[in-house]
């Protein structure tokens, strides 16, 4: 990607990039790599022990793919300065957006600069499923009915091995198909953090007549900070 000095404009977004979903595998690769063998990356245990509701990435993990979006970007000569700080954490199964807000363009000492906010958000899928709707409803009238909507689960088990499951998932002036209705692992562990976290609906598939897959997915800021980078001539 050639990045234009002129094509450049503060308030706009430069550089994104995304990746995921993630893999516990990655997290064990990173642990090897950096020498961080913090158990609450790779164990499930542990993780629930030290507080958290399962297994999460390394904070400097994603901190790497921030860097390598700017990098991406301009290259590693180009980058002046990168910093930020963790405010939400990244989980397997998440996918993870990564983008830098221009905030200012300048030249100094000779170099063409911008300086940038950068972050990076998670979105985990908590349910996805099958439904119908009124043909005319526009798109955004039906997301924002299903991003109003309740999930309800109901788990009956005992210690001899016998479980119940019921997941069912109802929403304004929407129709559900509850044989393909999927809970995601996330949705159990309940990760919802309801004064941080923003719950929104997205279409899966492009709707047919009044037939079309959805998600309900949880976006979260997991890293904020800033940049500087020179563009390269």
């Amino acid at each position: 990607m050639v990045v234009k000095w002129d094509d450049l404009n503060e308030g706009e977004i430069g550089p994104q990039m995304d990746h995921g979903p993630l893999y516990e595998a990655e997290f064990k690769i990173y642990a090897d790599a950096g020498g961080d063998s913090n158990p609450i990356h790779q164990d499930v245990i542990a993780a629930i022990k030290a507080g958290n509701s399962g297994i999460i990435a390394h904070g400097l993990y994603s901190h790497a793919w921030l860097g390598k979006m700017l990098t991406d970007w301009v290259g590693a000569e180009n980058v002046r300065s990168y910093g930020g700080r963790m405010v939400g954490m990244t989980r397997p199964g998440d996918i993870v957006h990564f983008q830098g807000k221009i905030v200012k363009k300048y030249e100094e000492d000779g170099e063409k600069l911008v300086d940038l906010e950068i972050k990076s958000t998670t979105k985990t899928f908590y349910v996805r499923g099958e439904g119908s709707a009124d043909p005319s409803m526009s798109d955004e009238e039906l997301l924002g009915n299903l991003a109003q909507g309740k999930i309800t689960v109901n788990i009956d088990w005992d210690v001899s091995g016998e479980k119940k499951f019921a997941l069912s998932f109802e929403a304004p002036n929407v129709e559900i198909n509850p044989k393909r209705l999927v809970g995601d692992k996330a949705l159990i562990r309940n990760w919802i953090r309801p004064d941080k976290d923003t719950i929104k609906a997205e279409l899966l598939t492009k709707r047919k007549e009044n037939v079309f897959w959805f998600g309900i997915i949880v976006l979260r800021d997991s890293i904020v900070g800033t940049a500087t980078v020179a563009i390269p001539e």
